[in-house]
């Protein structure tokens, strides 16, 4: 399920809270974050875009997340590894 949240211009960047329970979540210009709302935990995708502010629940399973968790670890120690050298 997809909310539009009201987007606040401030310097140039949109405010952006939660759509469950409106806890404060960033300031952007652009973006798209996947996170978790510091207050009630819910699993957000947030979408910044030309003054307009997406925020919609991550529906990605246990399973891909995993993986792309993996995946982005993996990225991490290659590139430690090699300044290592």
């Amino acid at each position: 399920m997809m909310l539009v949240s009201f987007a606040e211009e401030k310097t140039g960047e949109c405010v952006v809270c939660c759509q469950r329970c409106g806890a404060f979540l960033m300031e952007s210009v652009s973006t798209t974050s996947y996170m978790v709302c510091p207050e009630c935990g819910a699993r957000l995708v947030v979408c910044v875009k030309k003054g307009k502010v997406s925020v919609f629940d991550d529906i990605r399973s246990e399973e891909e997340l995993a993986k792309k968790r993996h995946a982005r670890l993996t990225r991490y120690a290659a590139k430690i590894n090699e300044v290592v050298k």
